[in-house]
């Protein structure tokens, strides 16, 4: 581990970036329990608080980066020019940084007196908290919870359905914290401070995967009686959607997926995020799908922009069709992104910037969030709880959807922005999270992919590949394995809020001390 204060700095951001390799698509997700050592050496060695925060930043920020690459490819794909893409690309990783500097920040605060056997502690606890305050409050895309970098590890994953979405990370930070200060101990040759917490961080890591293990052995071979959803994957050019020389070509794409034979009728088919090209009524049922589910007798639940009601702009939102044609049900999205259905303190962002890059929002006008209790859907599977697209990185929707008695979670998205980069496969990988932490099955249905159902336990038990045009027609089981849900979902992010909590104290009686 290099030792001079520029080489530690610079073993820590190029640690942070090699980590984004542990994503899907990537792979190396071993790399998570050791990719933060050399951050963690450095904070503990720097001489301020200010220096610590500048490390922790320019490690988030590397870490962003390499995580969101495909940033700049997408924009790229917009055809906007190379400077602004890399100035979208360069300006979000800045901006998700700043938790990286935070949490620095006040972990160097907390730990400058306290003894070194605690500091891997406190670096794990301060950083789960500083993630959990943000995921839970603020529109920040959440994409940085380290315990996405196991996604392989299903006996891993499985503690997020009683931990919630930050055990995971926690440990991993505490294993990596824990490596830092046995760096420290290693030139003497025997244990030191850092052999508590580093048998303390192995210990858990073990127990949750041994716990794991157990509860994926329980997963029942026979999930008992089905019912046949229907997931539409039209593989449609995003680029060409709104385009309206290409609207009848689209329409008749879904007239051909749903002609095509099924053995077993559908009970529910699921179409992608706005399906449609072409605003929608809210109570009017989209004549297309209208026509299939009475031709089928099936349900139908479609992406649409809905028009724009008094007071209000268009909403990015989803309507349930029942076999009689008529519209049952109406989800709009909760959680809009910022520069993509909203300008963020658009007053203050120049006239030019609009015109020449945003000019989409422009002819939509900035979209209208939906209710955050709005009714779940009644569909053959009971009541059902859908996220759009950005919706499902953020737990909070599902649990509260989940709690207030969601039986199924849908997500319907349209990563048709990305084409073949990695963000598809990272945005699947969050809906298996989401399935584990409320015990529920999610359907979920891509314009491009990565269409797929996935149970309970984060099984992907069907599933089409990115980047092709296809119908999946897979058999979902009607019983319910967890009717009391998880933990997590009866108790909410207990563990993020114990966080926030222990940090909050930690920082009070510290600066009490300094008085």
């Amino acid at each position: 581990m290099p030792r001079g204060r520029h080489a530690r700095l610079i073993a820590a951001v190029l640690g942070a970036a090699l980590a984004a390799l542990c994503f899907p698509r990537g792979g190396f997700w071993p790399l998570a329990w050791v990719a933060f050592v050399p951050l963690f050496v450095a904070l503990n060695a720097s001489a301020s608080r200010r220096a610590a925060a500048a490390a922790g930043f320019l490690a988030g920020w590397s870490f962003q980066a390499a995580s969101f690459h495909w940033i700049y490819a997408t924009c790229r794909f917009a055809h906007i020019p190379v400077p602004v893409a890399l100035l979208a690309w360069a300006g979000l990783s800045a901006v998700l940084a700043v938790n990286w500097g935070a949490a620095a920040l006040i972990g160097r605060f907390i730990n400058a007196r306290a003894p070194r056997g605690l500091r891997p502690l406190v670096w794990a606890v301060v950083w789960t908290a500083v993630t959990a305050a943000t995921e839970r409050w603020t529109p920040r895309i959440p994409a940085d919870m380290l315990g996405y970098t196991q996604w392989p590890n299903l006996a891993l994953v499985q503690s997020g359905s009683w931990g919630g979405p930050h055990l995971l990370g926690f440990v991993l930070l505490l294993v990596n914290a824990s490596l830092a200060e046995a760096w420290l101990d290693a030139p003497s040759g025997a244990p030191g401070p850092a052999a508590a917490p580093l048998a303390l961080s192995f210990a858990l890591a073990g127990g949750l995967w041994a716990h794991g293990t157990w509860l994926l052995l329980g997963r029942p071979a026979d999930p008992g009686p089905t019912a046949r959803v229907e997931i539409l994957q039209p593989n449609i050019d995003q680029y060409h959607k709104w385009d309206g020389a290409f609207v009848n070509d689209i329409l008749a794409d879904f007239d051909e997926l749903l002609a095509r034979p099924h053995a077993v009728p559908p009970a529910l088919v699921v179409w992608p995020e706005t399906s449609i090209p072409r605003l929608i009524a809210r109570g009017t049922p989209v004549p297309e799908a209208a026509r299939w589910a009475k031709r089928e007798g099936a349900e139908h639940l479609v992406g649409v922009i809905s028009r724009p009601e008094e007071g209000e702009g268009p909403s990015n939102s989803v309507q349930l069709i029942g076999p009689d044609g008529t519209v049952k049900g109406f989800y709009a999205k909760r959680e809009l992104v910022p520069f993509g259905e909203y300008v963020p303190f658009r007053a203050l962002v120049p006239r030019f910037v609009i015109d020449r890059w945003l000019s989409f929002l422009d002819n939509f006008g900035d979209m209208s969030a939906g209710a955050k209790n709005s009714p779940l859907l009644n569909t053959p599977f009971g009541a059902t709880a859908v996220t759009i697209c950005y919706e499902a990185t953020f737990p909070r929707w599902s649990r509260h959807d989940a709690a207030r008695g969601a039986r199924m979670l849908v997500n319907v998205t349209n990563d048709g922005w990305y084409k073949d980069t990695w963000a598809p496969s990272e945005h699947l990988t969050m809906n298996v999270f989401r399935a584990v932490e409320n015990r529920l099955p999610e359907i979920r249905s891509g314009n491009t992919g990565i269409s797929a159902v996935i149970d309970p336990w984060g099984v992907v038990t069907a599933s089409l590949p990115l980047g092709t045009r296809g119908r999946l027609d897979a058999d979902v089981p009607l019983n319910d394995p967890f009717p009391d849900r998880s933990f997590y979902t009866r108790h909410g992010d207990w563990f993020g809020t114990l966080c926030m909590i222990m940090v909050a104290l930690a920082c009070l009686r510290r600066s009490f001390s300094r008085a």
